[in-house]
This record gives C-alpha cells, sequence and structure tokens, in this order.
C-alpha cells in the first residue's frame, strides 16, 4: 500500500514506488495526485524499464541531500550509451508524462543521433506504419513532431503532409487529428 510519502505505479502488471516529492516533478503525476489519484496509478502507455529510468531521474532530482553539480553529473551520464530506439521512446514518454527537464536532457541526444543517421535509416521503422491502417496518420504526426530535430527532412516531405490533409479532407474522414 502507499504511504503518504510515496506512490505506487502500475506498468506491464509491475509495480513501482516512488516518492511523491519525485512523483512532483512530472505535471501528469502531479495532476493525477493533485486530483486525488488513488493508491496505485496505471501508466498503459509507458514501458517498464522505461519508466524505472524514469523514476530513477525524478528521485534523483527531488533529492535534497544531492548538490546541483552531483545532479548535473548524473545527468550526463543518464542517457548515454543508450540506442536511438530507446531514447526515442524514452524521450516520448518523458512528453506524456510531461518532464520538460527530461526531454531537455534527451532532446540534443537524440538530435545528435539523428544528424548522422541516414534519412533511410530514420524512417526504416516508418515502412511498416505506412502498410499498416493508420499510416497517414502516424505519417503526419512523425513529420510534424520531428521539425525541430532535422527541418531539412520536414520541408522535404512537407508536400506529402499536404496532399493526405488534403486527402483526409476530401474523403469527409477526419481521421488526422494534430494535437
Amino acid at each position: 500500500m502507499a504511504t503518504a510519502t510515496n506512490l505506487r505505479i502500475r506498468v506491464e502488471d509491475r509495480e513501482f514506488v516512488i516518492s511523491r516529492s519525485g512523483a512532483a516533478l512530472s505535471a501528469t503525476l502531479k495532476k493525477m495526485l493533485d486530483d486525488g489519484a488513488s493508491d496505485v496509478i496505471t501508466l498503459p502507455n509507458i514501458g517498464s524499464l522505461n519508466l524505472s529510468m524514469i523514476i530513477s531521474y525524478l528521485e534523483t532530482h527531488a533529492a535534497v541531500d544531492l548538490s546541483d553539480e552531483q545532479k548535473r553529473n548524473f545527468d550526463g551520464e543518464f542517457a548515454s550509451g543508450k540506442d536511438f530506439g530507446f531514447l526515442k521512446k524514452l524521450m516520448l514518454d518523458a512528453h506524456h508524462l510531461k518532464i520538460e527537464a527530461l526531454k531537455g536532457i534527451l532532446a540534443p541526444k537524440v538530435a545528435d543521433v539523428v544528424k548522422i543517421l541516414s534519412e533511410k535509416w530514420i524512417y526504416r521503422d516508418a515502412d511498416d506504419e505506412i502498410q499498416a491502417p493508420g499510416w497517414k496518420e502516424s505519417f503526419v504526426r512523425t513529420i510534424l513532431k520531428m521539425h525541430w530535430a532535422f527541418p531539412d527532412v520536414v520541408e522535404k516531405h512537407r508536400k506529402r503532409v499536404r496532399e493526405l490533409l488534403m486527402e483526409d479532407l476530401q474523403e469527409g474522414t477526419k481521421k488526422i487529428r494534430i494535437q
């Protein structure tokens, strides 16, 4: 059972414990706490490995006994040695949990990897999505989210994004939702 100072989070049939001060660094978790969330919060969109790393980050930054220098050192080592796919997923999870400081650490690392990758390699995962239902929405969202990292690729695909949006509008399906 969660105590007054701890919160339990369930993902993938596993439970994690985080201090409320650590959870408060996530705008999403803080809102759930403020809204009177139950003893156990379920996060279906986040994997257990990513959540354990995120909890480690939050607990480190919530610790009052660590100096700012120790926290900066932790930040420097936090994502080093991780592959692109893992960093990308971790950044999406940080976005989902609204942890701006963590996104600020991960975004430059993801951008550094993207700079050295070929466009074909970046889109290798998108090939499966294009064949699947809903590929248009996924493609449009991906392109619009990528503008900060590689604007040249976005500019190249801007015409195709407009075509897909117009197709959707003409079909009257309005399936493509841009947030």
